[in-house]
């Protein structure tokens, strides 16, 4: 029975008395510090976009935040900051976004001049009901440009037109002899003479 116990290892402390391995435990204290780092951060987040807020006079419970904490692939612990905008604050804050979004980040950027290292995206979702007032999609021609940048249609059967030219030019450069080689006769080709069985015409 002892020589068992030695063959197994039970004297001497069995595979599974040693101690559990610390891979979940380096995950967990890995985590952990990232999650003590990006603390700073998202109260730094919460505080700049009360000011904004403030700033602007905007009602504090128009706009929430989500916060989601991320490592980049060059493993720097960083945020992106998701704005919730709720059923009192959408219709009136929808034509204001990108300038309110500016003023966050010049007001974040006087904490933290880097914040655009850490802080990797900012988002917007309006919840609720779509306000009574809002505007219908446009037509799909009204998503092209009125400055006259646009190419009439005229234009485009041109570049149309010289594309296919091109493509035909290569066509036909391709299908070409080799430079040398005797042309093919225009007529319809000999008919070749009957051979006998012995090889006589």
């Amino acid at each position: 029975m002892s020589l068992l116990k030695k063959f197994l290892g039970a004297g001497r402390g069995a595979p599974d008395t040693q101690p559990p391995s610390s891979a979940f435990h380096e995950s967990e204290t890995t985590a952990q510090h990232r999650s003590n780092r990006n603390a700073p951060r998202r109260e730094l987040v919460h505080v700049v976009l009360r000011d904004t807020m403030r700033k602007h006079g905007i009602p504090s419970d128009w706009i929430d935040c989500r916060i989601l904490s991320a490592v980049t692939r060059a493993d720097n612990v960083g945020m992106h900051v998701h704005f919730i905008v709720g059923d009192k604050g959408q219709g009136r804050l929808i034509a204001y976004v990108q300038a309110f979004q500016q003023s966050f980040w010049e007001e974040i950027e006087k904490f933290d001049p880097r914040a655009r290292d850490w802080l990797l995206s900012l988002a917007w979702q309006f919840d609720g009901p779509a306000s009574q007032a809002r505007q219908p999609m446009p037509k799909p021609g009204e998503w092209q440009d009125k400055g006259g940048e646009t190419p009439p249609a005229a234009d485009a059967d041109d570049d149309l037109e010289a594309d296919l030219k091109a493509l035909y030019a290569i066509r036909d450069a391709a299908l070409a002899p080799p430079a040398g080689a005797a042309p093919l006769p225009s007529g319809p080709l000999p008919a070749r003479e009957a051979k006998g069985d012995d090889g006589s015409r």
